[in-house]
């Protein structure tokens, strides 16, 4: 069993034990992707940009502290006609399917509810942390077979499609209605690998690929709702 199968079935665990307790919050994911590896020229390329999409379970273990675990889908690519290796004319896509565990953390965040039980909207800032699995689907890379720049031939003897990852982000959300939370989120994924993209060796194995997700969420509340406070 991979890492991703793993934590995919924590994933579902969290989420049924969870359902039984206070405060779960529940919510979608819809946004856009991008990769950081050997076939950018920028930190971000925003050409390259594609559609990512999700779902995501929230317990709330205090008002600043949540723990998240989410899946999340999404498609990347990269290609050499951005960059000053334009006449190498390498490029490549996949789709990539995601399953983190994170801690979120609120450091303004409120009682949602008053000491009278009214609730009170809320914008806050948050951070988060936590641990994943990413699993590359139908990956294609293209490269001339001929080109003098091959030093091994594709695919590479050591290109996988699963990859351990750390998940970084932050954003900001709106508690608008006692049962409805919207926010916006940027995430950040540091593979440990240089394969995302399927290229290594023959381009620069010391540099590990990254990806990441921008985009917004829209959520709503379960179970019961007895958060009182100054």
């Amino acid at each position: 069993m991979n890492r991703f199968t793993t934590l995919t079935l924590a994933l579902l665990f969290l989420s049924f034990s969870a359902i039984s307790q206070k405060y779960i919050e529940m919510g979608g994911f819809i946004g856009i992707a991008n990769y950081q590896g050997d076939l950018t020229n920028r930190p971000v390329e925003f050409r390259e940009s594609k559609y990512s999409f999700g779902g995501f379970v929230k317990y709330h273990y205090a008002n600043k502290l949540h723990f998240r675990g989410q899946c999340y889908y999404a498609r990347i690519s990269g290609d050499d006609v951005h960059g000053p290796n334009a006449d190498r004319g390498w490029r490549f896509a996949t789709d990539m399917a995601e399953a983190s565990l994170q801690l979120e953390f609120l450091p303004f965040a409120k009682y949602r509810f008053n000491r009278v039980g009214l609730f009170r909207p809320q914008i806050n800032p948050f951070i988060s942390v936590g641990i994943g699995s990413s699993f590359t689907i139908n990956k294609d890379v293209q490269v001339d077979p001929n080109s003098p720049l091959v030093k091994v031939g594709f695919p590479e003897p050591n290109d996988k499609n699963n990859f351990l990852i750390v998940p970084v982000g932050g954003g900001i959300r709106f508690d608008f209605t006692q049962w409805t939370t919207i926010a916006g989120e940027i995430g950040w994924r540091y593979s440990r690998s240089d394969y995302l993209d399927g290229i290594s060796f023959n381009a620069n194995p010391e540099k590990d690929d990254w990806y990441f997700f921008f985009g917004a969420t829209l959520s709503t509340y379960f179970g019961q709702q007895e958060d009182y406070g100054f």
